[in-house]
């Protein structure tokens, strides 16, 4: 007797329901991630190892190996620019310092340097110099934040897992600016 299970529409257009972990669950691009994850029917895992993905909206740790690779398809990281430029972590206030006149938002793949990891999705932003960065990145970077992560986990319930090698060539990499070097 051959028994075959017939798909939902829903698996067939819409693809698959994931399971994601989001680091720093209280800070607010993750409120607003959370918002999203539930949107798009997808649910949020309350442990890492019950995760098909994890997220990081916002992260000021290094994670290990061991807890990057736990979930089956492993961990988005969101990075404020377009990497591989602006490695580090006061991207914006950099993009401000220098006066570009753009910068943008990376999903990328944990690995085990420092924002190196694979792109899993970008968007272009323009910079707006008019504003101070805190305004900049609640109005112009969260939202960013928030397209790419639809575009990126809509892909990946498709089974179109998005791994684009940073060009290393090109990446830069800013220190923190502290006290002394915001006087610069």
């Amino acid at each position: 007797m051959l028994v075959c299970r017939m798909q939902t529409l829903n698996e067939i257009y819409y693809g698959k329901e994931l399971k994601i972990f989001i680091y720093n669950p209280e800070s607010e691009p993750a409120l607003r991630a959370a918002e999203l994850i539930l949107a798009l029917d997808c649910k949020i895992a309350d442990r890492l190892e019950d995760a098909d993905l994890a997220i990081a909206p916002m992260l000021n740790q290094k994670l290990k190996p061991d807890e990057f690779n736990k979930p089956r398809l492993g961990t988005l990281i969101f990075h404020p620019s377009l990497l591989p430029r602006h490695r580090g972590p006061d991207s914006i206030k950099w993009a401000y310092r220098l006066k570009e006149t753009y910068t943008g938002v990376t999903w990328f793949w944990c690995s085990d340097g420092y924002d190196e990891g694979d792109i899993c999705e970008q968007d272009i932003v323009a910079l707006n110099l008019n504003i101070r960065p805190r305004e900049f990145y609640q109005t112009e970077i969260i939202p960013a934040l928030i397209r790419t992560l639809e575009r990126s986990i809509e892909n990946l319930k498709r089974d179109h897992i998005r791994r684009v090698p940073q060009n290393h060539s090109a990446a830069t990499y800013e220190k923190k600016i502290n006290s002394e070097l915001a006087n610069v």
